[in-house]
């Protein structure tokens, strides 16, 4: 008689462990995806089939007021080295979140940016050659060109900046030239905006 008591009570903690794990991770769910809704055709279709009137409207901007987003992302192609300094030529644009004036790459916007950076040179030395992803001076991402390889390989990080900072990208001791190929030498910059 015992044993029929244990074996229901074990059965109910398992149904009540099951229930508690499967709001945990809706919980969790919730709680990374911010909650966000269903596509906007979707919330639509569901406000009239509630008998609302007025149509949902998305929260992000409309591509035609020109303001960059969330996830906004621009590519750039290192093209040549001048003195220490690498020139970019962009890939693709990021609706006015970056300048490129010369060597230098302006930011137009506050927020949180993801910057990638690789730099590949044509030939490298023996001699430690660093390169930096620099703020105006501020050190931002920095590695060193593998001999083997003459590469940095994938340097990341993401960072806060201001509007009116410069990015540059330096190579010390100076190189003749860069592999000018967006598969090895290249920035990539995505906007994650401000909270």
């Amino acid at each position: 008689m015992p044993q029929i008591i244990q074996h229901t009570l074990i059965h109910v903690l398992l149904l009540w462990t099951t229930i508690l794990s499967i709001f945990q991770i809706v919980f969790i769910v919730l709680l990374f995806t911010g909650g966000h809704h269903a596509p906007l055709q979707f919330q639509n279709k569901s406000n009239a089939a509630l008998g609302g009137s007025m149509p949902l409207q998305a929260d992000s901007p409309t591509p035609s007021n020109n303001r960059p987003h969330w996830g906004s992302m621009i590519t750039y192609v290192g093209s040549s080295v001048k003195n220490t300094t690498v020139s970019w030529k962009v890939k693709t644009t990021g609706s006015g979140l970056i300048s490129e004036e010369g060597c230098n790459l302006t930011i137009k916007r506050d927020g949180y940016f993801f910057l990638t950076l690789q730099v590949t040179l044509s030939s490298c030395e023996e001699k430690k050659q660093m390169v930096k992803l620099k703020l105006k001076e501020k050190i931002i991402l920095q590695g060193t060109i593998n001999t083997n390889t003459c590469s940095t390989g994938l340097l990341g990080k993401v960072q806060g900046l201001s509007a009116g900072g410069e990015l540059m990208v330096t190579i010390d001791p100076p190189s003749t030239s860069i592999v000018a190929d967006e598969y090895l030498t290249h920035l990539d910059v995505i906007y994650m905006g401000t909270p």
